[in-house]
């Protein structure tokens, strides 16, 4: 079975998440739905695939939620909406009473929940066996990549009705579940078919490629580097989207669809004349009336093309999570402004059509950041990049006057744990 497939996870995130404890969540209205599992029923190792796959469900609805308002926040992308909120998230200028901040928190927890909360659950089950479960390895190597959104992209964030917690420590547990996804799945593989070692391999990968990421957004390079050297060369995991459903759907197509669009290629994209990052070749109007630049198909979507005419992002879009490509990334951003970096450098150059440079230092840097953000144009990466990089001393979010509003941009580089969560958390 494949667990990451969309397809075979149809209808059973909905049944979950009203089943975990998540934080963000607490006072659920209880009413009687016969069709829906009961909170005892969980416990029962029949499940097991039905609570995999509801906390795999959960995870990529929410990491396509997180990539789409993640580039409004940072400089991938602006709306032209008549949405008030989504105005003032645009802007940067919100608090913690803004719809779309919320909907990136709420979406956000009950991803983290439940994973966390399924692997508690089949430790039940499993008992003796849980060491070497690899469903157990999976959901931890999901619950890593929730706890890493987390800390690239909140100012902080409250766990299981914490006090926020800091994106140091968030980051921090999200190492520890990918390193405990990589001991269960290392241990799976001991007298397994061919078949459950290659999936033992994959969530190891996946688990290295997020180890070395949230190692490296907290700035241990050296870390980063030695999760990202393990990596293989051809190694990708996607994140499912199909037409299954509107809650299946790639949540990026509704900004930019033909009817109704509200979502530009923010300026620091537009016209690069590169296909990773294409864009439309004739301005748009957005709902508010103003011009706009639809972002197409970026390199590390499913159907991308390399030459030729660039398709749209369509609701069947799948984005690549993590690669051997990011690893590559991360391993040459530790070893820092060398030689290697430089023919790194290049060789992404030339698969963006570009001319080879020669540069060092600080100039070089700079190239490797640009080549950065035009590979993982629209994957969730670049706030937390943002974050990091303006961390160090090189703001590069946008300021100044906003594209179509007189306006100029607010100061928000994170999101806010909402009011919501606040109110009904004793700990805040």
């Amino acid at each position: 079975m494949r667990y990451d497939s969309m397809t075979t996870i149809r209808g059973m995130a909905a049944a979950t998440m009203l089943l975990v404890a998540m934080s963000g969540c607490k006072d659920v209205l209880k009413v009687t739905n016969p069709g829906a599992l009961q909170e005892e029923q969980l416990t029962d190792p029949a499940l097991e695939t039905f609570i995999v796959n509801g906390a795999i469900g959960e995870f990529q609805y929410a990491y396509g939620v997180y990539t789409l308002y993640s580039s409004i926040l940072s400089d991938e992308s602006y709306t032209d909406h008549t949405n008030v909120g989504i105005r003032e998230f645009s802007l940067h200028n919100f608090n913690d009473l803004n719809a779309t901040n919320e909907s990136v928190f709420e979406t956000m927890s009950r991803a983290r929940a439940s994973a966390d909360d399924g692997v508690t659950r089949l430790k039940a089950m499993l008992g003796a066996n849980a060491g070497s479960s690899l469903n157990i390895a999976r959901m931890l190597a999901y619950g890593g990549y929730a706890y890493t959104l987390f800390g690239e992209g909140f100012c902080e964030a409250p766990i299981n009705l914490s006090a926020g917690l800091p994106p140091a420590e968030l980051l921090k547990r999200a190492v520890q579940h990918f390193d405990s996804a990589v001991t269960i799945a290392t241990a799976s593989q001991a007298g397994a078919t061919a078949a459950n070692i290659a999936a033992a391999t994959d969530i190891i990968n996946m688990a290295r490629v997020g180890a070395a990421r949230a190692s490296l957004k907290s700035g241990d390079l050296a870390k980063a580097k030695a999760y990202a050297v393990l990596v293989p060369a051809t190694y990708e995991k996607l994140a499912y989207y199909s037409a299954n459903s509107v809650r299946e759907n790639n949540i990026i197509n509704a900004g930019i669809r033909t009817s109704g669009a509200w979502m530009s290629m923010a300026p620091a994209f537009l016209s690069l004349n590169d296909p990773r990052a294409p864009q439309t070749t004739t301005v748009r109007t957005g709902l508010n009336s103003n011009p706009i630049w639809i972002p197409l198909r970026p390199s590390q979507y499913s159907g991308w093309v390399a030459t030729g005419t660039p398709q749209t992002i369509d609701i069947t879009s799948l984005i690549r999570l993590s690669s051997a490509l990011e690893a590559r990334y991360i391993e040459t951003e530790a070893d820092g402004a060398t030689a290697a970096m430089l023919t790194f450098v290049n060789a992404r150059r030339a698969i963006g059509g570009k001319a080879a440079v020669t540069l060092s230092g600080t100039a070089l840097l700079a190239e490797f950041r640009s080549q950065r953000a035009i590979d993982f144009y629209l994957t969730g990466q670049r706030l937390g990049d943002l974050r990091r990089y303006k961390a160090a001393g090189t703001d590069l979010f946008p300021s100044g006057k906003y594209p179509v509003f007189p306006d100029p941009y607010g100061a928000n580089t994170c999101f806010l744990v909402p009011l919501s969560e606040k109110t009904g958390n004793p700990n805040y």
